[in-house]
């Protein structure tokens, strides 16, 4: 194919609520008869790395939709500082939003949409509220994960429909995370999810954005105990599977600490304090560093991050968030 300033795809296709860039770019090359490693070095799409506004546009005239639409679906440069991205409105590490790794998905969504969630290219993103499963990374047949540079969106690289694999139940308690998710990442997207079990995460998450509500969750579950290694629990929860079991530990944990700030004490050796730290200097919302603040000061932890609005120690409730 020739560059793609100079060609765009024939046939057109409509971006579908709650679909991904990456995954309408994969259903618009198909559409058009073209290999997705292919159509990748012909659009010059670089999945390692963020886009900036410039080659979105372009990527997405040669995709044949509109620029600020699937601009929105991909990871982009966020002008705020290194190491961001922007997805779906949103802010991101770029560990939490990726355009490389997260190719996993929920068989039965594809195979009722055809179509990719925007929200699987988040590492916060463990299962499919619609379904109550874990998303799947790898081919129940070939044993590979799961790449972009299949068939079809259904279809893994080694031939074998998506629709044959078994998913593991969701955890307890994070199909009401998944829901919150969905709910803020996409907003105005119909058929959303289980509404009311929104109501039963921590309600200081839902003054966070999605960012900071997920690294405040994994913080808090990763660890089982003080003699637990915060390096060797992240090695463990790489899967949706396993990563959701930090994910139902972490609610439980705020949950407790939300209903009685006395709590936190019990947990303070089973919080990886360092992820909160990391949050408190680095974060997508000013509301993401005053819970991490407050929680830190509740753990007794000597890190100081300096005065704010909050107070210079918890009192009572969860300051700012419950009011």
């Amino acid at each position: 194919m020739e560059p793609s300033e100079h060609l765009q795809l024939p046939v057109r296709l409509e971006l579908a609520p709650r679909e991904s860039g990456l995954g309408f770019a994969l259903r618009a090359l198909c559409a058009n008869g073209v290999s997705f490693d292919r159509g990748m070095k012909w659009l010059g799409l670089e999945r390692h790395r963020p886009i900036d506004r410039q080659t979105a546009r372009r990527i997405a005239w040669a995709l044949n939709v509109d620029a600020d639409q699937w601009a929105e679906r991909v990871a982009m440069r966020d002008p705020g500082g290194p190491g961001w991205v922007r997805l779906a409105g949103q802010r991101f590490r770029r560990q939490i939003a990726s355009n490389r790794r997260y190719a996993k998905l929920c068989p039965q969504c594809v195979r009722e949409h055809g179509v990719a969630h925007v929200s699987w290219l988040l590492r916060a993103t463990v299962g499919c509220p619609w379904h109550g499963y874990s998303l799947i990374w790898s081919c129940q047949h070939c044993g590979m994960s799961i790449g972009w540079d299949r068939p079809d969106i259904d279809i893994c690289r080694c031939g074998y429909p998506f629709k044959a694999v078994k998913a593991s139940p969701l955890e307890s308690g994070v199909a009401a995370w998944l829901c919150w998710l969905e709910s803020t990442l996409c907003p105005a997207a119909p058929w959303a999810p289980c509404g009311a079990a929104t109501e039963r995460i921590p309600s200081a998450l839902t003054h966070l954005s999605i960012d900071g509500a997920f690294r405040v969750i994994e913080a808090m579950g990763l660890r089982t105990g003080e003699s637990s290694s915060a390096r060797e629990a992240l090695s463990k929860c790489a899967m949706p599977r396993e990563l959701g079991v930090v994910i139902a530990r972490g609610l439980e944990r705020l949950h407790a600490i939300e209903a009685d700030p006395e709590n936190a004490a019990r947990y303070a050796e089973g919080v990886h304090h360092q992820a909160l730290v990391q949050l408190a200097k680095d974060y997508a919302a000013e509301e993401d560093y005053l819970l991490a603040w407050w929680l830190m000061n509740a753990f007794r932890s000597d890190f100081d991050p300096g005065g704010t609005r909050a107070g210079s120690r918890p009192k009572g409730q969860l300051p700012l968030f419950l009011t």
